[in-house]
């Protein structure tokens, strides 16, 4: 056994006894070298307490020799002989019960009602391991708060774990019905995306090579589309019925196919907060060219870090717009870029 895990129950004993102080060998060193003080020499003395006897300091953590005295008996104020030696031993062998089990048997551990909160407890393992995964690298990476919450849920995993086996077989024994749980439907923010993940799990055999063939054509069309899409992430809430709909493999193949936004659907006067760049970026969806900041300043930061800093100095500036693009570099500078983006599409950038 580990000097940890000595410590470790012994303070767990002091603490079901009631005990107001921690328990520490220190202590049961100490309570032996108070009876020992008496009746045993100052070496035994110095040999429980671990001390160097010519400098009266703690000579080593660990002592290979074993204690020549009766220490028992001097801890119940006997007469510490070797019949009283004997006779402790004897004592000791009496009520010691080798048929008595380590471990609970597990035909008991079944007959245990299932905790209730094992479930909950255990997506709570699955969850925070995954958000620790993804913040970190490695759970062992973590802050030790973090790594001691990770470390405690495992005993409820494991828990669950050695129930589960019983739980199934308690179920099949009753003739209960297990429902099949459904997975929730993979929602993604780019439709090319949700298309071809229909199109890659589509699993049917009854079709002709004609349909298998047409199949392959689209997906590779949708293929060529996802590739040239940009994809920004952005804070979503709870996803809604209809994006989960149109993301469900019972979506039509008539949707399979995606037809190009017309430029007509982007007004020519946008909204204060949104972004001329981005309102001209064919890669990104419908959603992500309209999308509106909660700020202007926030809008004029992006513009500034994300687009205006890949402009070229001195150079002519092109309008992005969809219905601006055609006309080229018409703008001569920085200033006349700023200007026409006020004055034509009502955004107004930081000077």
């Amino acid at each position: 056994m580990k000097y940890s895990a000595y410590a470790f129950y012994l303070d767990r004993i002091g603490s079901d006894l009631g005990s107001e102080d921690k328990w520490t060998s220190y202590c049961m060193r100490r309570g032996n070298a108070n009876a020992l003080l008496k009746v045993a020499p100052n070496p035994v003395v110095d040999q429980v307490m671990r001390h160097d006897p010519m400098t009266g300091c703690l000579a080593n953590a660990y002592l290979n020799r074993r204690v020549g005295f009766n220490t028992q008996d001097a801890y119940l104020e006997r007469d510490p002989s070797a019949d009283g030696l004997t006779k402790a031993f004897s004592h000791m062998s009496i009520r010691c019960n080798p048929e008595v089990p380590r471990d609970i048997p597990k035909a008991e551990l079944a007959k245990l009602p299932p905790a209730p909160e094992v479930v909950k407890l255990t997506r709570e393992v699955k969850r925070t391991s995954m958000q620790l995964r993804q913040q970190y690298g490695f759970i062992k990476s973590a802050p030790k708060k973090i790594k001691a919450k990770c470390d405690m849920t495992k005993v409820y995993q494991e828990e669950y774990r050695r129930r589960m086996h019983n739980e199934e077989l308690e179920r099949q024994l009753n003739g209960m019905v297990i429902e099949e749980k459904t997975e929730p439907a993979v929602e993604h923010q780019l439709p090319e995306r949700s298309s071809l993940q229909n199109i890659l799990c589509d699993f049917r055999t009854d079709m002709s090579l004609e349909d298998i063939t047409a199949r392959k054509i689209r997906a590779i069309d949708i293929m060529v589309r996802l590739a040239a899409c940009r994809e920004v992430r952005q804070p979503r809430a709870t996803p809604s019925q209809e994006a989960s709909r149109e993301s469900s493999p019972e979506m039509a193949e008539s949707k399979l196919v995606l037809k190009p936004e017309p430029f007509e659907n982007f007004p020519l006067l946008l909204g204060k907060t949104q972004c001329i760049y981005c309102v001209g970026d064919v890669r990104l969806t419908r959603a992500a060219r309209m999308r509106k900041f909660k700020r202007v300043s926030h809008m004029m930061d992006h513009v500034e870090n994300v687009h205006l800093r890949h402009e070229k100095v001195n150079a002519r500036f092109v309008c992005r717009h969809p219905e601006c693009q055609h006309l080229g570099d018409f703008l001569t500078s920085l200033d006349h870029f700023k200007n026409h983006v006020q004055t034509v599409h009502g955004v107004k950038l930081r000077e």
